[in-house]
């Protein structure tokens, strides 16, 4: 060799060591932009050798595909990627690859190494010499630096072996750099979204490493404990612990129960704790450790549950009453074939003689029997299938046999939706009352037919009497029959007293026009002098018992009986309100006396009546009692009486 070729050799090796450095400080190579360096690599490595083509390709995880990354072809300056080769197709040429730091071919189509590619790459490709380099990782082969020559065969020199080989160094940095940066924005990503996820929990979070130094916490925890930012700054917990000893109810018991957590490392634990305030937390702690079983430190998280500790004592609070109630309360499940019975308390048991096991599963009416009416049934069962609430009385059977007088109310039960979940269903045994209203009834009867037909003969008598005497003996015969009229008539009032007390009607829409002129009427007949004024708006509908005419005639007549002119003035005015409507009866009179105003009140007693006006107001009272509505005295003294009922509007 000349001492010109050994100048020129000289010059080349120097610039391929100068290629090699400029591609190892490269910006996109130290920052692992893996695409970017690459397509750098192969421009350089082409112009610096002077090849056609330079690609670098990368084994799969299996090392037994190649995949084209990028490939540079001088001629046109374009890039292109994405060809494979697969190891079963080319056996020689993987092999090759896996046992020498590079393959050199001048005639690539006929060397043994990579004959094997002629007919699917080099011929297709006019690749004659070959000069591959390959990328190693702890001594496994993981890719190629591939140089091509197109259009004539090529001896390959020590220098371009040697570059190819530094070539393919610069590969690998760059792909492990390009891991190491996937791998730092990977843990980046893990500790941001690991942040996010512990700022977005609603429980507090505390990571304590093994040696007890703080690692990670949330700012729920902080305001949970309140604690300053500060406070949670110190490489070691003691502190932070002392501060929370500090504000739980039993310091000594909660200092047991760490240390004993930080004897047994492994122990998960899940608490409640009581502090000084008056809060309740629950405490969970468990281990952080890696797959392999090591022990990294432990997790606290921290929950406020004071309002659901509340809200459970109120709803064991309400289930002990519920079950201790002095009625029966079921449920039952629609959703269910049959809806059967689901719950039921204490009381039921007691009422029905049945144990839960005997009720729950089956539907209600096992309580029914041979003597049990249909209409009181069909009447609970259409109510169930409208979806609304309705009370009845049936007669029903105990577990021994024995009958009893059910009160039965259901009611559906709507989730926050509006849709029926279940049904509540109350019962009470009224055996006793409907026993004594039976009895009141019968007794009633009696008396009346009794009483009428005595006082019948007392007045026939007494009339007779008065046909044949004359002067004092007449004027008495005369008393007599408007008494004997008169005990009557309370006989009247007391059978519709004990008629609505003992079938206690359901109050229902009545129109108040029609009735206000028909009571209005009705007194006008049986007093011709009286002076009875319809005013107001009566156009309107109030829900009462059928027997609120009853009432209103009752007032009216008692305001014209007891006024104090011959043709006494009564005033029946009508008033709308948004939700009820006001009857307001007013006259002239001397106003009520204090027991009779008691009596409209329900809250007088059965005494010697005055003007025998008694036993109507009593009867007033509970027309509009059991119609729902209000009663009073409005306004008593000389200028007259108003009585006040207030009904809802239908």
């Amino acid at each position: 060799m000349t001492a010109d070729d050994e100048s020129d050799e000289r010059r080349r090796r120097q610039r391929y060591h100068e290629a090699v450095l400029d591609l190892v400080t490269d910006d996109d190579v130290v920052e692992g932009a893996f695409e970017a360096a690459v397509r750098s690599i192969t421009e350089t490595a082409t112009e610096i050798v002077g090849a056609t083509r330079v690609s670098v390709w990368l084994f799969d995880d299996g090392g037994d595909r190649l995949r084209c990354v990028d490939r540079y072809d001088d001629r046109t300056d374009d890039h292109s990627g994405g060809a494979e080769l697969v190891s079963a197709d080319y056996p020689a040429y993987f092999e090759a690859l896996r046992t020498n730091r590079s393959i050199s071919a001048v005639d690539a189509r006929s060397d043994p190494r990579t004959r094997e590619l002629t007919a699917d790459y080099l011929e297709p490709q006019a690749i004659d010499s070959l000069l591959d380099a390959t990328l190693r990782s702890e001594g496994d082969v993981i890719g190629v630096v591939c140089h091509e020559q197109v259009g004539r065969t090529r001896e390959w020199t020590d220098a371009e072996i040697q570059f190819a080989g530094d070539v393919a160094d610069v590969v690998h940095r760059a792909l492990r750099n390009h891991r190491s940066a996937e791998q730092r924005r990977e843990l980046e990503f893990r500790r941001s979204l690991l942040e996010a996820q512990q700022e977005a929990m609603p429980d507090g979070v505390l990571v304590v490493g093994d040696g007890g130094e703080l690692r990670s916490w949330n700012t729920r925890f902080r305001d949970l404990w309140d604690l300053s930012a500060d406070g949670l700054e110190s490489p070691r917990g003691d502190a932070v612990l002392e501060r929370i000893r500090d504000r739980v109810a039993d310091p000594a018991a909660f200092v047991r129960r760490v240390e004993q957590l930080t004897e047994n490392p492994a122990e998960t634990s899940h608490d409640e704790l009581a502090l000084e305030d008056g809060r309740v937390f629950e405490l969970y702690s468990t281990p952080v450790r890696s797959d392999a079983g090591t022990q990294y430190g432990r997790l606290w998280l921290v929950r406020d549950i004071t309002e659901r500790t509340k809200r459970q004592d109120e709803l064991e609070l309400k289930n002990r009453a519920i079950d201790e109630a002095p009625i029966g309360i079921t449920l039952s499940d629609p959703e269910q074939p049959d809806n059967p019975l689901v719950y039921a308390n204490d009381q039921f048991e007691r009422l029905t003689g049945y144990s839960r096991a005997e009720i729950l599963g089956r539907n209600c009416r096992f309580l029914q029997g041979d003597r049990t009416e249909p209409e009181p049934v069909a009447d609970l069962r259409a109510a169930i299938d409208g979806e609304r609430s309705n009370t009845v009385e049936l007669r029903n059977y105990r577990k021994d046999g024995s009958e009893f007088w059910n009160r039965v109310t259901v009611a559906p039960v709507a989730d926050e939706n509006g849709d029926v979940t279940n049904y509540v269903g109350f019962q009470q045994d009224v055996t006793e009352r409907k026993e004594a209203t039976r009895q009141l009834r019968v007794l009633h009867r009696v008396l009346r037919h009794n009483l009428a037909n005595q006082m019948s003969i007392i007045r026939g008598t007494a009339e007779q009497l008065g046909e044949e005497s004359s002067g004092e003996t007449e004027g008495a015969a005369e008393t007599i029959v408007e008494e004997v009229d008169r005990l009557l008539g309370l006989t009247d009032k007391h059978r519709s007293i004990v008629r609505l007390l003992s079938e206690r009607p359901t109050p229902e829409p009545i129109a108040l026009e029609p009735l206000c002129r028909r009571s209005c009427r009705s007194v006008r007949a049986d007093y011709p002098d009286a002076d009875v004024a319809l005013a107001g708006d009566f156009d309107a509908t109030v829900v009462a018992i059928p027997a609120l005419e009853t009432a209103i005639r009752e007032l009216l007549a008692n305001g014209v009986v007891h006024g104090d002119r011959e043709s006494t003035p009564v005033e029946f005015r009508v008033e709308r309100r948004p939700d009820t409507v006001l009857l307001r009866i007013g006259d002239d009179g001397p106003g009520l006396p204090e027991a009779e105003r008691r009596i409209i009140a329900g809250d007088g007693t059965v005494e010697p009546l005055y003007h025998g006006l008694g036993m109507g107001l009593w009867l007033v009272h509970w027309i509009v009692s059991l119609s729902r509505g209000t009663i009073a005295v409005e306004e008593t003294g000389p200028d007259g009486t108003t009585i006040r009922i207030e009904l809802s509007r239908g």
